[in-house]
């Protein structure tokens, strides 16, 4: 937790003076809309509270769109992945990352961490601690006055266009503390994450497993009951290797990581496009050269951090093996046994780090109309060359994170363009602006962007009445005398 409460203190002060400057938070001037249970509805629902959305609610208070509210599952402090799931020590990142900012040097980390641990430890910082990352949007929270709503899960969206007169609505079903709550919403927004179209991905054979010897990645871990226990962890990529050296630093006897792969990839090729002009233009790209981007770096690989196998080389009890496709798993003498390509593998407990399957019937929320919903393999169709099955079931979004309907399916599901993405599913629509931190600010503007353009669309009308009807005298007659000559 940050150390210098002086030095916050006066940074805050700071921020608090140039937020007035800047006539934050703007007053609201967006023309409500009543819903069923004759409440105003919301202009727009946030589902989730980590920095996606966080940063959203920032810019549209910015914005004067003020009827909104973010709600997030997770405990109050534990919105997004950073002191639950992940499991890397530091950020992958350079420290260099300024955080949703949004422009403004206050709200960076760099100055948040200054102004908590003092301006000479900057230099010596080399990248940042996930916990400390952490404290950082708690602190952007509470500065800002951000309202989140936790321990609220989403279980249903319903457009909402029937009988009860809920025309361009969103009926939320929303769950806090085994309590429903109905909310209605004019446009809603997912900022939910890496697992939300479609869940994680698990390999085939794993259902004939018993649940409680193995896990994924995003799940919870105990990993202190894997104390003095035979691990195997599956696939190679970051998530896999922090899960194998928590295992054990915890205390496992061995960890045996198994690489389909005949080698492990050395190249992280997602670093050479962290700058201003891919993340700002790469939406704007024809379609082929979109896929061609992300299959090109997904087919070649993702390397592991350099610091997460650092740190499983630290442990004798690791064990590396490539060329250890499975092909089946199974329990014997109560251990996990998995037939790979370079023979039998036994196991107290797997931990599978296989990535995230994009499936948007397999999400909840979205399933009822998941057939409305279009994905790339309905917009566009890939050389032979480039045929690549998991990126067609990505979703083919509109410049605003929109979803859109299928070709065909235009009048009945004309709600989609309410409905936002913001996750790392828009990645091949948009680049990684709603997922990875270097790319927050630019995804953030844009969808603001839009949402306030069609907020004011919405009432264009009422707006031209207003603007006609003002008659708030510029001149009051006193400011001049008339000439007598």
């Amino acid at each position: 937790m940050p150390k210098d409460n002086a030095g916050l203190a006066q940074l805050e002060q700071q921020l608090r003076r140039h937020l007035r400057y800047l006539n934050f938070p703007a007053a609201n001037w967006v023309k409500g809309q009543t819903a069923p249970d004759g409440r105003a509805a919301l202009d727009v629902a946030i589902i989730g509270g980590g920095a996606c959305g966080l940063a959203l609610a920032f810019a549209l208070m910015r914005e004067g769109v003020q009827n909104f509210r973010i709600f997030d599952r997770s405990p109050e402090g534990q919105e997004g992945p950073w002191v639950t799931t992940a499991r890397m020590r530091t950020l992958r990142s350079p420290k260099h990352l300024t955080g949703p900012n949004l422009g403004l040097p206050d709200l960076t980390f760099r100055a948040w961490f200054e102004a908590t641990e003092g301006a000479g430890a900057w230099e010596g910082l080399d990248r940042i601690p996930r916990e400390q990352w952490m404290d950082y949007l708690r602190w952007y929270r509470k500065v800002l006055e951000i309202p989140v709503e936790n321990n609220t899960d989403l279980r249903r969206i319903d457009p909402a266009c029937g009988a009860d007169g809920a025309g361009g609505l969103f009926r939320l079903a929303l769950d806090r503390d085994g309590v429903r709550e109905d909310v209605f919403a004019r446009h809603v927004v997912l900022a939910t994450g890496r697992a939300a179209f479609g869940g994680v991905a698990l390999p085939d054979g794993v259902s004939g497993l018993p649940r409680e010897r193995y896990a994924h990645t995003e799940e919870d871990i105990d990993f202190g009951a894997l104390t003095g226990k035979s691990i195997v962890v599956v696939g190679a990529a970051a998530s896999a290797a922090d899960n194998a050296a928590m295992a054990l630093e915890a205390g496992a006897r061995e960890v045996r990581m198994l690489i389909r792969a005949p080698e492990v990839p050395r190249l992280n090729k997602f670093k050479g496009i962290v700058y201003p002009g891919y993340m700002r233009g790469y939406c704007a790209l024809e379609d082929a050269l979109r896929w061609q981007f992300l299959k090109t770096g997904l087919d070649a690989r993702v390397a592991p951090p350099r610091a997460s196998m650092l740190r499983l080389k630290a442990h004798p009890g690791f064990h590396l093996h490539t060329g250890s496709p499975i092909h089946s798993m199974e329990m014997q003498d109560d251990q996990v046994v998995l037939q790979t390509g370079r023979g039998e593998r036994r196991a107290d407990f797997v931990i599978f780090g296989t990535g995230y399957a994009i499936d948007v019937t397999q999400q909840p929320e979205l399933a009822p109309f998941a057939d409305d919903i279009r994905l790339w393999r309905d917009a566009y169709h890939p050389p032979e060359d480039q045929q690549d099955d998991t990126l067609l079931r990505y979703p083919y979004l509109g410049e605003g994170f929109q979803f859109l309907p299928k070709p065909g399916h235009e009048e009945r599901a004309a709600f989609l363009e309410r409905l936002h993405l913001f996750n790392a599913a828009a990645t091949l629509s948009h680049a990684p602006v709603s997922s990875d931190i270097p790319g927050i600010n630019t995804g953030t503007e844009r969808l603001v962007d839009h949402l306030v353009k069609a907020l004011f669309k919405a009432g264009q009308h009422e707006h031209l009445t207003d603007f006609i009807a003002f008659d708030e005298p510029e001149l009051l007659g006193d400011e001049w005398e008339e000439s007598r000559e």
